[in-house]
């Protein structure tokens, strides 16, 4: 590019007006580094003729450091600076440094081992300055709050005022930017960027090589990197908006860019109110990798499976606010809509908080859960892990029309559920399975030797009793119709599959219509009729009550009551779900059943699939605990408030 290009270059910048007056003027930290040392020997440089054979020759480190120093607040070293005078002032930086705020990380904030630029001397008198022929390498750049939340990117006055006082600060101004330079063209090499949050967090950023290119002040301007992020190679490409743009406080600043890591694609279009610091972003923005490895690998976790993801929404970020609204996407072939994901970053030492809203159409979580490709839906387990100081906190809601898990499928299903220090609360979990509504609370919280205790309330109502029987593997059963149930279940393990088949259950199952196929009745009675006409068809059901506890799979059910128009039966049952098998034995009430009714009891025990069914007598063990049939004082209050509402429940004392 030719000198005379160049001026032009500046010259339609020299017509504009300044900043308003009154204004605070605040640089980044970026404008400093760079631009800090060049304007103190450009002053020195425009002082007088006599300067340009001084400065041809002399080391000017010193002096500019000294200004520098003073105008920044903070301590500026330079190994040696030299300027060779002419129409483009060259300038000449080696082994400088700016120092890190007290309290921050290291010494410094900023290392420089060589830095290369030619200022244009006109665009100094009237401004802004212009320059090319950037070079810049071996360069060192620590950006970090303490964990008292003070920023080491601000200087001068506005150093003065420590940390932000507000969580969003979008009401206070950006920096002003009227007289910010123009580059050109500038090359940098061999750089390593640091950013540290207040809670100790380091995101380091690796560059092999970063150019920025522009025809002029009010051309489009280029920006390439090669690098890598959290030693994970990265490659970014931006086209932004002219400088003549960017020196326009109050106007967005237009941003376009691509970056790439292995298979993943990110993408961003939008403006940023404080382009300087990368502040008040907004604009539409999109994720695909087939795998999602880059992104685990950038986020330093394991990548176990390969998981393919694509996105699109609206991105933001302000202050401590970041957020993707709008969004759509698959993950897994499995369809999403995003709602709401929004980070808030921690004030004063609290952790992060993350709110998310998101919906899929259908979620197969055996695809996610199973380490093995080839694993089976069985084996699908999920760690119950709690953290006791948990950064970020996280409240979520998740809605799922079809949820797979191991071998149950699952619609409607909607969770609300956060994460705070020691504990996992589930505080709404609803979903349909075989035609039924379950409704659930609960909680997860740390226990000793690394498991945790799980606490659930679980309310289902509408259960069909004939699909029930199928998926739990029992033979056909004389009873018809659906049930609802209210259970809490407690147990204190590492996964949630060890936790479902260790827990302590309590429960109640209630039916307030259905029907009993008449054989029942009359076989449980005894009745002498049937020896002459069986009875056929089904009789309603006015109520029936089951209390059932269990531990490990391992139980009994009493009472167990069900009344009907022929009769009312009382039972009393034992089973173990792990063996699936099961003892019953029950008996007819005399004052409910007619004169030829012997109520002779009927033991019915066996497997769930093939049991035997035969008379029985009442034992000792049997009449104890028939006797018990109506003392739910034991119950948790939830369950026995449910049981409390069906007619079979007749109180007694203790």
């Amino acid at each position: 590019m030719s000198d005379q290009t160049s001026d032009n270059a500046a010259r339609p910048e020299s017509q504009k007006s300044g900043p308003a007056s009154g204004q605070t003027r605040r640089r980044g930290a970026g404008f400093w580094a760079l631009w800090g040392g060049v304007g103190a020997v450009a002053l020195v440089a425009a002082s007088g003729g006599a300067g340009w054979v001084f400065l041809s020759k002399a080391d000017l480190g010193r002096f500019v450091a000294r200004r520098a120093t003073a105008a920044l607040g903070r301590t500026v070293e330079i190994g040696s600076l030299h300027v060779t005078p002419g129409r483009w002032l060259k300038v000449e930086i080696a082994n400088a440094r700016l120092a890190n705020i007290p309290g921050g990380t290291g010494p410094d904030m900023v290392r420089v081992g060589h830095l290369a630029a030619e200022v244009n001397v006109s665009s100094l008198l009237h401004g802004p300055m212009l320059v090319r022929h950037v070079a810049i390498s071996d360069v060192y750049v620590m950006v970090e709050r303490t964990p008292q939340r003070v920023p080491n990117w601000r200087f001068g006055k506005q150093a003065e005022s420590g940390a932000k006082p507000a969580p969003h600060p979008a009401q206070s101004a950006p920096d002003d930017r009227s007289d910010y330079p123009t580059a050109l063209d500038v090359a940098v090499q061999k750089g390593d960027v640091i950013y540290r949050t207040a809670h100790g967090s380091e995101f380091r950023t690796t560059l092999k090589t970063v150019t920025l290119q522009t025809d002029g002040a009010d051309k489009p301007v280029h920006l390439a990197v090669d690098g890598a992020y959290n030693d994970t190679p990265v490659t970014m490409t931006a086209t932004m908006q002219p400088f003549s743009i960017l020196r326009q406080t109050k106007t967005p600043y237009g941003i376009d860019m691509e970056a790439k890591s292995g298979d993943m694609t990110i993408t961003f279009r939008g403006t940023a109110t404080d382009p300087i610091n990368a502040d008040g972003i907004r604009g539409a923005v999109t994720f695909n990798s087939p795998t999602s490895r880059p992104m685990m690998q950038i986020a330093g976790l394991p990548a176990q499976q390969d998981i393919a993801v694509q996105m699109s929404g609206q991105f933001e970020h302000e202050g401590d606010l970041w957020s993707v609204t709008q969004g759509q996407g698959m993950v897994k072939d499995n369809p999403m809509t995003i709602a709401l994901m929004r980070l808030v970053e921690g004030s004063h030492g609290k952790p992060d908080h993350i709110t998310a809203d998101i919906a899929f159409s259908q979620l197969n979580l055996n695809e996610f859960l199973s380490h093995q490709k080839a694993a089976s839906p069985t084996q699908t387990d999920m760690p119950l892990t709690v953290d006791p100081a948990p950064d970020p906190l996280v409240d979520a809601h998740l809605s799922v029309k079809k949820l797979s898990y191991n071998v149950l499928t699952f619609s409607n299903m909607t969770l609300a559920a956060s994460v705070a220090p020691g504990a996992v609360a589930v505080d709404t979990l609803s979903l349909d399975y075989l035609g039924a509504n379950l409704k659930a609370s609960g909680k997860i919280e740390a226990a000793d030797k690394g498991a945790s205790h799980v606490g659930a309330s679980v309310n289902v109502s509408g259960a069909d009793i004939e699909k029930l029987r199928q998926v739990l593997g029992f033979g056909p059963v004389p009873l018809q119709g659906r049930v609802d149930m209210q259970i809490r279940a407690d147990a204190t393990q590492k996964t949630l599959n060890a936790a479902v088949h260790a827990a302590d259950v309590a429960a109640a199952v209630s039916m307030t219509s259905g029907s009993l196929d008449r054989k029942v009745i009359g076989l449980v009675s005894a009745d002498l009729r049937m020896l002459f006409n069986k009875p056929k068809g089904m009789t309603p059901v006015a109520c029936m009550l089951g209390v059932v506890s269990s531990r490990a799979g391992v139980g009994q059910a009493l009472p167990l009551r069900i009344r009907t128009g022929d009769g009312t039966v009382a039972a009393n049952a034992r089973f173990d779900l792990n063996r699936k098998w099961f003892d019953l034995t029950f008996g007819s009430q005399a004052s409910t059943t007619g004169r030829f009714a012997l109520d002779i009891p009927v033991r019915v025990s066996g497997s769930f699939s093939s049991p035997k069914v035969r008379p029985a007598s009442w034992s000792a063990e049997g009449r104890a605990m028939m006797a018990q049939t109506e003392r739910l004082n034991t119950l948790p209050a939830g369950v026995k408030q449910f049981a409390l509402k069906n007619a079979c429940y007749r109180a007694i004392g203790p």
